[in-house]
């Protein structure tokens, strides 16, 4: 299953590139990886950790780059975590809308999949923690 997952995942990345590219932030709900009630479990951001469905990432994201032109993401690796996980360490950059400073991040996401389709996927702020989370090291 863990190749089947990775395969999954570089669908997920495609389709949200695509989305991006559209100005659909969501769009890569639409090609069914994603279960119905699918969580995005983020650090507390706008007094919320939790965001659900299609709208709810839709909502996350807007608010994550609202003060930013020119923000892209890229996903550096995956990696089969085990037990239906898939780690996806990305880098992000962006320019302050308001200020034209050049941002620039690392971050982690983890995947978690059932019967094909990704259940929750929880964000962390490195790619240290993210693979910390995972059980996994550098």
């Amino acid at each position: 299953m863990s190749e089947e997952n990775i395969e999954i995942m570089r669908r997920l990345v495609e389709e949200f590139q695509a989305g991006m590219e559209r100005g659909d932030p969501g769009g890569f709900f639409d090609a069914g990886l994603f279960a119905a009630d699918s969580e995005w479990v983020t650090p507390q951001f706008e007094g919320r950790r939790v965001w659900r469905g299609r709208e709810g990432f839709v909502e996350f994201m807007r608010t994550w780059t609202e003060d930013f032109e020119d923000w892209s993401i890229r996903v550096e690796r995956l990696i089969d975590a085990g037990g239906d996980r898939v780690v996806a360490l990305t880098h992000h950059s962006a320019t302050g809308r308001a200020s034209g400073v050049p941002v620039e991040g690392n971050y982690g996401v983890i995947y978690e999949l059932k019967n094909g389709r990704i259940t929750r996927t929880t964000l962390y702020g490195s790619h240290t923690a993210t693979l910390k989370a995972a059980g996994l090291s550098e």
